[in-house]
């Protein structure tokens, strides 16, 4: 079994709610991940605790370029000289996040921006690699394989390391003691045939665990998939059946809402878990791409 290690990032002061994992290499090592800005001295001093130090930081694997994900992708490159590997299309956001990507996250959070999510800078052009679909990278000995997942966002990258794959968000967010997997919907890229040909994808690999950077390594990787695709051509069904009525944004988040109340009490979440479920994947906030999907799919 390959040897990751899970980072709690402790976001915003709160456990297990973001990941990054770290995979040894040749004496240094990898991040899948490496989360916001704002957690990177929790990383430097994870790192530590893992029995690395931050200057033998090999490369960066983004799965996408969310803040949450890979905001201090830049950080660490500029600090450390580490390569940063992401989808072709992710690479201009990296590079340059003050062209589009801060000034979209700027409109949702406001003031927030700095307490949440640091000061991202961008990732130095020679330090960036575009990776194909299925393509193989080796940094010394290690094999990690990138698996273009579009249906969360179109730049969105699944990387397979032995006998796991990390997942980014296209594997959902679920947290530890908990079954539950909420599918994250925000816009502008859902895209929910892609989602479920990319969950395809995943069942074709076939590995033991899951990473999931919301949060942590998942054994049961067949159920899992099942699941979150159940949930999302399920709330798909219903947010058609709302645009198709003429209801807005908030009455598809009223009724999902509802529903995975319920479902959450079936699983049996605990109150703990289901407070981080809210907080990190709020479902009336989150499910507007999804309706903004199935709008356009009636235009």
């Amino acid at each position: 079994m390959t040897d990751i290690h899970t980072l709690d990032l402790e976001f915003y002061g709160a456990t297990e709610l973001i990941a990054s994992f770290l995979v040894p290499a040749d004496g240094g090592f990898i991040l899948i991940d490496p989360g916001p800005a704002s957690s990177f001295e929790v990383v430097e001093r994870r790192v530590e605790e893992a029995g690395y130090r931050l200057q033998d930081l090999r490369a960066v694997f983004a799965t996408h370029v969310h803040l949450d994900h890979s905001g201090g992708a830049g950080v660490l490159a500029q600090r450390t000289g580490c390569r940063v590997f992401c989808h072709p299309s992710g690479a201009p956001h990296l590079e340059d996040p003050a062209a589009k990507l801060l000034p979209s996250a700027e409109r949702l959070y406001g003031d927030k921006m700095e307490p949440l999510w640091g000061t991202t800078v961008g990732v130095p052009k020679d330090q960036l690699r575009k990776v194909d679909d299925g393509e193989s990278v080796m940094i010394c000995e290690l094999e990690i394989i990138g698996w273009h997942t579009p249906g969360h966002a179109i730049h969105h990258v699944a990387w397979q390391i032995g006998d796991a794959v990390a997942t980014g968000d296209v594997a959902g967010v679920r947290f530890p003691s908990a079954t539950h997997v909420l599918p994250p919907l925000p816009p502008p890229d859902i895209d929910i045939e892609k989602w479920r040909q990319s969950l395809d994808l995943l069942r074709r690999l076939d590995p033991d665990r899951l990473l999931l950077t919301h949060f942590g390594a998942f054994d049961d990787p067949a159920r899992h998939i099942d699941e979150l695709e159940d949930r999302l051509v399920r709330w798909t069904d219903i947010a058609r059946r709302v645009v198709a009525n003429g209801g807005d944004k908030s009455a598809l988040g009223v009724e999902l809402v509802r529903i995975d109340e319920d479902e959450m009490k079936a699983s049996e979440v605990s109150a703990e878990a289901a407070e981080r479920y809210r907080r990190l994947c709020p479902v009336k906030e989150s499910s507007v791409g999804l309706y903004r999907y199935c709008s356009l799919a009636r235009e």
